[in-house]
């Protein structure tokens, strides 16, 4: 029996699941009189064919169940009326199953919109190119982010037809996969506003910040000015722009403006995009049908606290007298501060030797507005003793909830004096005048 003609690839067109899995072939027909049939062998390891097909006198065939983004190598013999087969394969194919295209996202895009299409489905090889049915529609990227999706940047003609496209995968081999009418062509719309960064009504923003504006398809960057794309102040007026202010992302969707100095603290701005025919325009020349201004804008946080606690008051005051052994000594700050640099350390109370008392555990423990600390004694106090609170301050005393330390060390003048109490009263009165 004489050898094989040279197997060839035949393409099909592969739509959704049907022709998921499978792989079709053809090859020239064997001139031999007792000529039987032919055997389809294959495998995924070149030369080791694990699976066979028998597919009679014919000369083409489809493989099915084939497991998707795995490649197969395919080779065929003739075999004769007795059985026997050719002494040798023909040529050997190799390729992942035919590729299967099941969604297109966006499914749609208007006339002159630049999009990146995301393509899902499977069996898409490395090279794999797009194509789309018509005219208009020009692809400049193709990326396979994985055997099930690609990643396709589209340029869509402004003078583009509408309607639906037939979008095809095709891989180096051209095997191919359609999805019919998977995109469609929309009449370009007017460009629009979509969103805001910050948001409408946000709060607390950073005076630095640098509002972007948002666009529904890609701008005409020689539109974006500072006279089209602007930042109004609570009273209406323009902010003044940085040089090079507002600029425009590379895919033309994103305006961002830089304010020339940073914007007032607690105060109400608005993005504002002028519409029209002196407006801004997407790249197909359409103008935004009207001008759009943020509403309600977005208001500035409160100016940072740089200013260092103090302590306002003591309680014992200092010069105070006949004060209780038991007393729980407190001090009250001018702003609240950090419990955590409240300690036994930084907030203290120091006998006449300049000692600091023992505190409690749990001492000393600041009020929940953290304006008031209170020092807990792990004793009662000497009697007729000279007391004085001291708050530590500097870098490792106390501070305010900003960070801001007090300046300096505080410790009262002359302190408190604790109270005289009186003696006890004597026990076991006894006349002593017996015999």
């Amino acid at each position: 029996m004489r050898r094989l003609f040279t197997v060839l690839v035949v393409l099909f067109a592969a739509t959704g699941w049907l022709y998921a899995g499978t792989m079709s072939i053809a090859w020239d027909p064997v001139s031999d009189t007792d000529l039987a049939g032919y055997k389809v062998y294959y495998g995924t390891a070149p030369g080791n064919y694990t699976l066979s097909k028998d597919v009679g006198n014919t000369t083409s065939t489809t493989l099915t169940g084939l497991d998707p983004c795995t490649r197969y190598y395919v080779a065929v013999k003739a075999y004769d009326t007795g059985g026997l087969e050719s002494a040798s394969y023909s040529n050997e194919i190799a390729g992942l199953p035919r590729p299967v295209l099941n969604t297109v996202t966006p499914a749609s895009g208007d006339q002159g919109a630049a999009l990146t299409l995301t393509l899902a489905g499977e069996s898409f090889d490395s090279g794999a190119t797009v194509e789309f049915t018509g005219t208009g529609i020009t692809v400049r990227a193709v990326r396979r982010d994985s055997c099930s999706q690609l990643s396709v940047d589209i340029q869509i003609a402004a003078a583009a037809s509408t309607g639906a496209r037939d979008v095809t995968v095709l891989n180096p081999d051209r095997s191919y996969g359609t999805k019919a009418g998977g995109f469609t062509v929309n009449t370009n719309a007017a460009p629009t506003v979509t969103a805001t960064n910050p948001a409408a009504g946000a709060t607390n923003i950073l005076v630095t910040v640098k509002p972007t504006a948002t666009f529904s398809e890609r701008m005409d960057p020689a539109t974006i000015t500072a006279s089209t794309v602007r930042l109004l102040d609570s009273t209406g007026a323009s902010v003044a722009q940085a040089a090079g202010s507002p600029s425009l992302s590379a895919d033309g969707l994103t305006a961002t403006i830089t304010p020339a100095s940073n914007l007032g603290y607690v105060k109400t701005y608005r993005v504002n995009v002028i519409g029209g025919a002196s407006g801004a325009k997407d790249i197909t020349g359409k103008a935004m049908a009207s001008d759009y201004t943020q509403s309600p804008g977005f208001t500035t946080a409160a100016a940072p606290d740089t200013t260092a606690p103090t302590v306002s008051s003591t309680n014992p005051a200092d010069g105070a007298t006949s004060v209780v052994i038991t007393v729980k000594p407190q001090v009250v700050f001018s702003e609240a501060m950090d419990a955590a640099t409240i300690t036994a350390s930084t907030v203290q109370l120091l006998d006449s030797t300049g000692a600091p008392v023992a505190q409690a555990a749990g001492s000393p423990a600041l009020s929940a507005d953290g304006l008031t600390a209170t020092i807990t004694p792990a004793a009662s106090l000497k009697e007729r003793a000279n007391y004085k609170i001291r708050v530590v301050g500097g870098s490792s005393g106390a501070k305010d909830r900003a960070g801001n330390a007090l300046a300096t060390t505080f410790m009262q003048a002359t302190g408190f004096t604790t109270e005289n109490l009186p003696p006890r009263a004597p026990t076991n009165n006894r006349r002593s005048d017996t015999n």
